[in-house]
């Protein structure tokens, strides 16, 4: 009897010991986007299961909520092992050094860096070292009301329209006694100011990091885009789009054009149909178009840097983008022609072009108080606007963007 228990013991002994010397390493793994959780998901579990030896646990967080949990875990070593993160953040989050270091994955060609979108890869790349596995791409386009169009007798715009002819066309369009207007020139960097910043030839900040955005090109630019509501009259003033908002007003048949992003083209087929058109951006100089992204990043306080790793290099496959192919552009190459499959009956080389055709522009970020940076943009855009004072205001700018990277 007491041999049958010390066996039975020893047994339970070695079962307890293979179970936990053979148990998967859990990883916490955090993103806000719920819209795309059908094919993140569908990455994750097929991770899991071409394998045994890492359980990926992904759940997605609320923006409101998402940094927050993220500022606080952290610098604490809370933070879950693998996370989304934005053009706009990776750069503060590298330089505190939260981010988990991946170069090796990309010097042993693990993760082939010359599949992935070009604007993608200089988003998210600080100090010269790539800190995520870029996800996807976006880009700005024109998306157009065809009913409003031909109940004007207006022809669509073309794939090499000018910024004139786009005030023309505007003009058209609008009838501001009937509460109809070409278009709603919003007072926002990513989807108006910085495009045509660029478009004009100037810049926002230089290669080594300073601002350059008061130069004659800004200026020019950002006059043209306050001149189209303050002199032509083609678009709602800042002031009653605080009251209707472009989105609403494109939606309900207010405005004729919308500059948006790639990530409305869903949205906007579902409630247009067969009436919705899309064209790139009208040109000023050159043909440029912000281009922002987001990326998969480990957290430099993960206890399986290894694991996360090893999760990562999937993430930066071909079948894994694809499988988010629904709903963004993703970065690897070939997997936005997927994208476009989807919205095969509109224009997506207008979206497509910033990477395959080298227009897109990584969203500028800048090197310290990103954040701050990029709100302050948007509330000089709003008076720029609003005034029709472009010139002090932009002076302004430069001067208390220079302190802010001091």
């Amino acid at each position: 009897m007491k041999k049958l228990l010390v066996w039975t013991l020893t047994l339970a002994l070695i079962l307890a010991f293979s179970s936990s010397a053979f148990a998967a390493v859990e990883l916490e793994m955090n993103y806000w986007m719920s819209e795309q959780e059908e094919g993140i998901m569908a990455a994750v579990d097929a991770f899991n299961a071409s394998q045994d030896e890492i359980q990926v646990n992904a759940s997605t967080v609320p923006w409101a909520q998402y940094w927050d949990k993220l500022v606080t875990g952290l610098p604490a070593g809370s933070a879950p092992d693998i996370f989304s993160i934005n053009a706009l953040n990776v750069r503060d989050y590298a330089k505190n050094g939260y981010l988990l270091d991946i170069t090796d994955l990309f010097d042993s060609g693990k993760v082939d860096v010359s599949k992935l979108a070009a604007s993608a890869i200089a988003a998210h790349t600080v100090d010269g070292k790539l800190w995520g596995i870029p996800k996807d791409y976006d880009s700005i386009a024109v998306f157009y009301n065809k009913d409003l169009f031909d109940a004007a007798g207006v022809d669509y715009p073309s794939d090499d329209w000018t910024w004139d002819e786009f005030i023309e066309i505007a003009k058209a369009l609008t009838d501001a006694d009937a509460g109809v207007y070409g278009v709603a020139v919003q007072p926002t960097g990513q989807q108006w100011g910085y495009d045509y910043i660029y478009g004009n030839g100037g810049a926002v900040f230089a290669e080594d990091g300073s601002c350059v955005v008061n130069s004659p090109e800004a200026v020019e630019a950002i006059q043209k885009l306050a001149d189209a509501i303050l002199v032509e009259g083609v678009s709602p003033t800042v002031e009653d789009q605080v009251e209707i908002s472009a989105d609403t007003r494109f939606q309900s048949g207010m405005i004729a054009m919308t500059f948006n992003g790639s990530w409305q083209m869903g949205v906007y087929a579902d409630l247009f149909g067969e009436s919705l058109g899309v064209a790139p951006l009208p040109i000023m100089k050159e043909r440029k178009t912000v281009s922002h992204s987001l990326s998969w990043v480990g957290a430099s306080s993960t206890q399986h840097p290894e694991e996360v790793k090893a999760f990562l290099e999937w993430m930066g496959t071909y079948d894994a983008q694809a499988m988010t192919a629904g709903v963004v552009i993703p970065a690897y190459e070939g997997c936005d022609q997927l994208w476009a499959e989807k919205y095969a009956d509109y224009n997506t080389d207008a979206f497509l072009g910033a990477a395959a055709q080298g227009w897109g522009v990584a969203l500028p970020a800048a090197d310290k108080n990103t954040q701050e940076i990029f709100s302050r943009f948007d509330d000089y855009m709003t008076e720029m606007l609003s005034t029709g004072e472009v010139a002090a205001n932009i002076e302004a700018m430069q001067n208390e963007f220079s302190e802010l990277l001091k």
